[in-house]
């Protein structure tokens, strides 16, 4: 079967840096504890908020990288889009009743225009049994939760219901592929296209992070700590660059459910990677929250970049040896952050011992693939 190359066009760039403005903003529900700690229904509000968030990116993502051939309609629809994407950043903060309207009348927007794209493309086809069909059925009943969920606060139904109509619509989005089925031919994906398209979200994710954590340089009072913090996150991605750029097989026919998913939790644990850096440098957070914050995210992380090891070159594979010096790595890290849970140094040495030593690991191992 031929593999379908695609490039990435700038304007897809474009798009990616508006969707990360939207993702970074996020950190703005869980930046503020209180008696130490994230509240539960703040930390919930910002899951389902990220996932939502990245759905809709993964929609329009599907849709280029299926038919996309950025004619006129395809522009016109990607601007709105793209405001819609940014009224809703700017509506976010930890109020979720302030910005509940604003944030459903964007994504139901949002989606709308991916749903307007996919029936032109049907329309096309003269059919609606294959993948544009498939995704009509599909966006259909999600913009339907969500213009239920707008009818809702129109009416002031509590907007707690309004936050699980939002996860309902995550759920249904994610699971709705599995129960209703069309006539999908995978010729019409470019894994390679799309691959690029998840490096480029995670890479300009990784440079928000950067941005996000400069406040520890401080021209005035030079210490250790910005080295360890911009240590911990160049690991990370030189991590990341390496299982998912250099050691994967970009170019193959690929449902990608496995690539799609899992970029999900690593958009997702770098943010969170971000804000314990944050909150533990700051004092305002109880140590053991933070510290079970920053392990949960870098576990999260690897175990994310990790599963893709489906999609390694033929003569690669993810030895026994390798996943237990993985493991063992990150156990000493978090010993080391347990013993000191309230030094700073201490965290920060720990998250590098984990960062660094599964960064030296994979690197390790794709030079012995290499010289093979």
């Amino acid at each position: 079967m031929n593999i379908k190359v695609k490039p990435v066009e700038l304007i897809e760039l474009f798009y990616d840096l508006i969707f990360v403005y939207a993702i970074s903003n996020l950190t703005a529900l869980i930046s503020e504890p209180v008696n130490g700690v994230i509240a539960p229904y703040s930390f919930f509000t910002y899951i389902i908020t990220s996932f939502v968030i990245l759905q809709a990116w993964l929609y329009f993502t599907n849709y280029v990288n299926r038919y996309g051939e950025w004619e006129w309609h395809d522009y016109i629809l990607a601007s709105v889009n793209m405001i819609a994407v940014i009224y809703m950043a700017n509506t976010i903060s930890p109020n979720w009743a302030s910005m509940s309207f604003t944030f459903n009348l964007a994504m139901f927007i949002m989606l709308l225009t991916v749903l307007v794209l996919y029936i032109i493309q049907a329309r096309r086809e003269h059919s609606l049994k294959g993948a544009a069909g498939n995704s009509i059925s599909i966006l259909s009943i999600v913009c339907a939760i969500y213009l239920v969920a707008l009818i809702s606060l129109i009416f002031n139904v509590n907007t707690h219901y309004v936050l699980l109509m939002d996860v309902v619509a995550v759920l249904g989005g994610a699971f709705l592929p599995f129960f209703i089925r069309g006539q999908f031919d995978k010729s019409i994906i470019s894994f390679p296209h799309l691959v690029e398209r998840f490096e480029l979200l995670t890479i300009i994710t990784f440079g928000e992070a950067i941005v996000g954590l400069t406040h520890f340089f401080d021209v005035g009072n030079f210490t250790a700590v910005p080295i360890l913090v911009f240590f911990i996150v160049l690991a990370m991605f030189g991590s990341y660059v390496i299982q998912i750029h250099n050691l994967m097989e970009h170019h193959r026919v690929e449902r990608s459910l496995r690539l799609m998913f899992s970029h999900y939790f690593i958009v997702i644990s770098i943010n969170l990677v971000t804000v314990a850096l944050e909150l533990i440098h700051s004092g305002e957070v109880n140590p053991a929250f933070a510290t079970v914050l920053m392990v949960v995210s870098l576990v999260i992380f690897y175990v994310s970049i990790m599963v893709n090891k489906e999609y390694y070159k033929e003569n690669i594979k993810l030895t026994k040896k390798e996943i237990l010096q993985m493991v063992m790595t990150t156990v000493l890290g978090i010993v080391v952050i347990l013993i000191f849970i309230s030094n700073l140094y201490a965290f920060l040495i720990g998250s590098l011992i984990i960062t660094f030593g599964n960064f030296t690991i994979l690197l390790m191992k794709q030079k012995r693939c290499l010289s093979e």
